[in-house]
């Protein structure tokens, strides 16, 4: 009898099993996971997979790339464009007075074909100075080679008067400067659009 008992007491209950001691507790249970597997973390973590503070900055950083690499114009085409626009004109302008006519059909061959180069050479956002130039750029450089060729003639009442003629004269090369820049931006939207539903 004693030994039944000595046998009994040496068989002490498993924690977690009914009738453990006073104490013990159940093994936890595991529980199933409600989360969709999308979501669930990967390695035990608190976090689904590719989420973190470090994983959102390279994202951001990878948007704001594209960003600036479709938002800005590249500096090479700026300068080529600027570069078309000025300078075929001052070439023209100095072409005629070297021949002796003034200011005349060289000039204002280069002041359209270099503002057609220009629309064609630079980006999107640079078009609206591109075809808002030849004005400036046409009476400008017209103005500088009257009066560094012949700026005795300019005196007084006469600068005033020389002006007005220069504005009068340019007025058409202006305007067939700004139509040809413009003609060359539709074209450009036009190849755009059809290469896009391409």
């Amino acid at each position: 009898m004693s030994g039944q008992r000595a046998g009994t007491a040496d068989r002490s209950p498993e924690p977690g099993r009914r009738g453990a001691p006073d104490g013990a507790l159940p093994a936890p249970a595991q529980r199933r996971s409600d989360r969709p597997s999308w979501d669930r973390p990967v390695g035990g973590g608190g976090e689904p997979a590719g989420a973190g503070p470090a994983a959102g900055r390279a994202a951001g950083r990878r948007g704001d790339g594209r960003a600036q690499r479709r938002t800005e114009p590249p500096r090479k085409g700026r300068g080529t464009a600027a570069l078309f626009a000025v300078g075929l004109p001052l070439l023209g302008a100095a072409v005629d007075e070297a021949v002796g006519s003034g200011i005349g059909t060289a000039f204002a061959v280069c002041a359209v074909l270099g503002s057609a180069l220009a629309a064609l050479v630079s980006g999107r956002p640079g078009w609206w100075w591109v075809a808002t130039a030849p004005p400036v750029v046409v009476l400008g450089v017209t103005a500088g080679a009257e009066l560094l060729v012949h700026g005795s003639k300019y005196q007084g009442k006469a600068l005033a008067t020389g002006a007005a003629g220069w504005a009068i004269h340019g007025f058409p090369v202006m305007a067939a400067a700004v139509a040809a820049a413009l003609l060359v931006v539709l074209i450009r939207i036009a190849r755009d659009g059809r290469g896009r539903r391409g």
